[in-house]
């Protein structure tokens, strides 16, 4: 009759440690029977090694679908290693394999890491056998075997991925858009999400493309068709502006056609000049200049035109100047005057004509700085130099209407700021008054005093109090109410 068989134990799933072997201590800590369950276990353990072993020996079936691959030197059974430290030294390990695995399995490291990920993941069955047949020793060196094939992986994906990007990018160079696709989606298998390989494929997608319009651009420049194998090279260049096969090919032939283009303009520009239509031979030695700004023959014939324009031109700016004149637009003549002298430096109206505008804008500017703030005439200095600018610029010639009601409304403003205005103080007959600049006002109880427009700071004080202090704003023709200055606040 055969010995009863007992199902083989398999090793942990979960990524969690099996439970540690109870040591000696422990078990002498609990019950009488805790410790009869465990020799009755102990029991059953060793009848199931004497008469289940030599089917738990049986080889394995492959876990997964991964393949189980003998190692050269299967390890060599050694019960005396299979302890208990064996047993978890093996689970920590197969710990370590299954976190690195899964991590790994999120890097898509079945589509790149071949052969390590099948060896690792075969001696990993193995070691799942082992350990299911109670060898624990064994089943340690199987899962670190393992572990090592996933760390080595791992510590290669760089490596690896640079590879793949280097290959992809000398294939594109090379206008092997096929290879270069290849070579960036192997890049993606390792990494995804990898921008380089990602821009890499969109690369070579479009190499693809401007490839296509090259081979249009080359056929129609055998035809002699420069316009179409322009339009060709650059639709091929804007498809890929790294191309530089492109670049070069619209380089050259943009050259021709700027030579063809250049003769035609140039024809175009002396037929123009011989008939006196400067407009036409403007824009004829305009597109001449723009293909080839340099050429000897495009100077010349510009300074033919230019003496043909320029007489027009500075009579055209003469009546422009009179007219800003007259309106005493005189920054407009100003310009007007300039554009004329670069033009011809020597052109005698507007050299005058310069020197007067330039005097009449500083004029100008010296009222509006007074009459654009009016309260500048408040203190003595500009109110000072405000007089001596009327009596400079009294008059205004008769066509200068402007610069006349500057100078009355300057005058009007300057003998308002000169009219004192009627100021009245009030006190307590204890606190001395003191105005800045005007004096000492000494104590009273009420005090009257003519002051010309401005600011004025008074301050009061009195011993054991705090000082008081207010500012007057006189303005012209402004009556001010009565300014208390006291002190109340005691120290």
């Amino acid at each position: 009759m055969d010995a009863p068989q007992r199902p083989a134990i398999t090793p942990p799933t979960e990524l969690q440690p099996p439970g540690r072997l109870d040591d000696g201590a422990a078990v002498a800590s609990r019950g009488r029977l805790w410790i009869w369950a465990l020799l009755g276990t102990l029991l059953l353990l060793a009848l199931a090694v004497v008469f289940a072993l030599p089917n738990i020996l049986e080889p394995a079936q492959p876990v997964d679908n991964v393949p189980v691959i003998s190692s050269s030197a299967p390890p060599t059974p050694d019960p005396a290693g299979d302890t208990a430290a064996s047993r978890e030294q093996a689970q920590r390990l197969l710990q370590d394999y299954l976190q690195l695995r899964a991590r790994l399995e999120l890097l898509n490291a079945g589509a790149w890491g071949e052969p390590d990920w099948g060896e690792s993941a075969a001696r990993a069955t193995a070691g799942d056998r082992y350990f299911a047949q109670l060898q624990f020793a064994a089943a340690r060196q199987e899962y670190q075997a393992a572990l090592d094939r996933l760390q080595r992986l791992e510590a290669s994906r760089a490596d690896m991925l640079a590879s793949a990007l280097e290959a992809a990018g000398r294939a594109l160079a090379a206008d092997d858009v096929i290879g270069a696709i290849a070579g960036f989606e192997a890049a993606l298998r390792i990494e995804p999400e990898h921008p380089d390989a990602i821009r890499g494929i969109a690369k070579a997608n479009s190499r693809g493309a401007a490839i296509e319009q090259m081979n249009l651009g080359r056929a129609a420049e055998a035809n002699e068709d420069l316009d179409a194998a322009l339009t060709a090279y650059r639709q091929a260049g804007q498809l890929d502006p790294d191309y530089a096969a492109a670049q070069l090919a619209l380089k050259r032939v943009g050259a021709e056609i700027d030579a063809r283009d250049f003769t035609v303009a140039m024809t175009q520009a002396l037929n123009a000049l011989d008939a006196g239509q400067t407009v036409a031979a403007d824009k004829a030695l305009a597109e001449a200049a723009r293909l080839r700004p340099g050429d000897p023959a495009v100077k010349d014939a510009r300074q033919r035109l230019q003496g043909m324009r320029a007489q027009a031109g500075l009579n055209r700016l003469r009546r422009k100047a009179a007219e800003r004149v007259r309106a005493e637009d005189w920054s407009g003549a100003i310009a007007a005057y300039r554009k004329a002298l670069r033009i011809d430096s020597a052109a005698a109206f507007a050299r005058a004509g310069l020197g007067r505008a330039e005097e009449r804008v500083k004029l100008h500017e010296q009222f509006d700085h007074y009459l654009d703030k009016p309260s500048r005439l408040y203190s003595a200095a500009p109110l000072a130099n405000a007089e001596k600018l009327l009596a400079a610029a009294s008059t205004a010639p008769r066509d200068e209407p402007q610069l006349a009601k500057k100078i009355t409304r300057l005058r009007g403003l300057v003998e308002a700021a000169t009219l004192p205005v009627r100021v009245t103080l009030n006190s307590d007959g204890e606190t001395s008054v003191v105005i800045y600049h005007v004096g000492r006002l000494g104590k009273f109880d009420h005090h009257q005093l003519d002051l010309r427009p401005g600011d004025y700071t008074v301050v009061g004080s009195r011993p054991g109090y705090r000082d008081v202090r207010k500012v007057i704003r006189v303005r012209p023709g402004a009556s001010l109410s009565p300014v208390l200055v006291r002190c109340e606040e005691a120290i």
